[in-house]
């Protein structure tokens, strides 16, 4: 009967450890990616607006709200003409699937975060 006990008292205090450090690792990946989206925003606010050409583009194997992932491979031109080279990961609206092809320019923002620039895409679907 001890044994039991013990058992049961053990199994349902795993129960509640294992589920509490999962609770906690949810708030954390949902608060992660509020803090990215809010990011994501500020740069198309805020962000310096140019020009990219885009080099190559591939789906992921994400998607939002049915918007298909894609990795861009671009090169941008900034205000001044200097270019520099990055990869962009976002969702596009179906509708403007024809806008993204290799070769095409498209409207970019980025914001310069010490020697890192940080890029997205204007037409892109930001939740």
């Amino acid at each position: 009967m001890t044994t039991a006990l013990i058992t049961i008292v053990a199994v349902i205090g795993f129960g509640i450890i294992t589920g509490t450090i999962t609770m906690v690792m949810i708030f954390k990946l949902l608060r992660n990616n509020k803090h990215k989206q809010h990011f994501q925003k500020s740069i198309l606010t805020e962000g310096i607006p140019a020009e990219a050409v885009i080099h190559d583009i591939t789906q992921t194997s994400s998607s939002m709200d049915g918007r298909p992932g894609v990795r861009l491979d671009l090169t941008v031109t900034q205000v001044d003409g200097r270019t520099f080279p990055t990869i962009v990961e976002t969702y596009i609206p179906v509708t403007h699937i024809p806008q993204f092809q290799k070769g095409n320019v498209i409207h970019v923002r980025y914001i310069v975060n010490g020697n890192e620039r940080k890029v997205e895409v204007e037409d892109a679907y930001v939740p």
